[in-house]
């Protein structure tokens, strides 16, 4: 079980991941599954990234979102355990958070949608055939010498 002081962080071994527009698209790169996470998920996504609490997720999500403390707490919970069962988050051992968790507090509520992990199981065979290669933009490639014209 997991504690309020606990700490995720991404599987980054296994699953890339971007936040776009507010949305928070996963892919296991193990498995072939993708799953997508909008608005309220997406935020919680990026918190996880900067490696927040569960406390503080709990917090930025009930001081920036229309939804009591306890709602909030609930579905953050229920979440992280359905990013744990899909092997998209690890427990992480750091002890402090890498960026403000929190939002200023004059900024108007925005409306609360309970966030839901969409999963699309239907890539997989796909994706395990040819597979996506992470990093792969990094790698040097060297262009060939063109040979002198003679």
């Amino acid at each position: 079980m997991l504690s309020f002081h606990t700490r995720l962080r991404p599987n980054d071994e296994e699953v890339a991941a971007k936040v776009m527009d507010g949305e928070a698209i996963l892919i296991n790169l193990s498995s072939g599954i993708y799953y997508s996470m909008d608005k309220v998920g997406g935020v919680i996504w990026e918190l996880i990234e900067k490696r927040c609490s569960l406390e503080e997720v709990t917090e930025a999500i009930s001081g920036r979102y229309d939804v009591s403390r306890e709602q909030a707490q609930s579905d953050v919970d229920r979440l992280v355990n359905e990013l744990l069962q899909e092997k998209l988050v690890l427990e992480s051992s750091d002890t402090a958070s890498s960026g403000e968790s929190s939002l200023p507090d004059q900024q108007p509520r925005e409306i609360y949608e309970a966030p839901q992990l969409n999963i699309y199981r239907d890539m997989g065979a796909l994706l395990a055939l040819d597979p996506p290669m992470p990093g792969l933009e990094a790698t040097p490639w060297k262009e060939s010498e063109e040979e002198p014209a003679k």
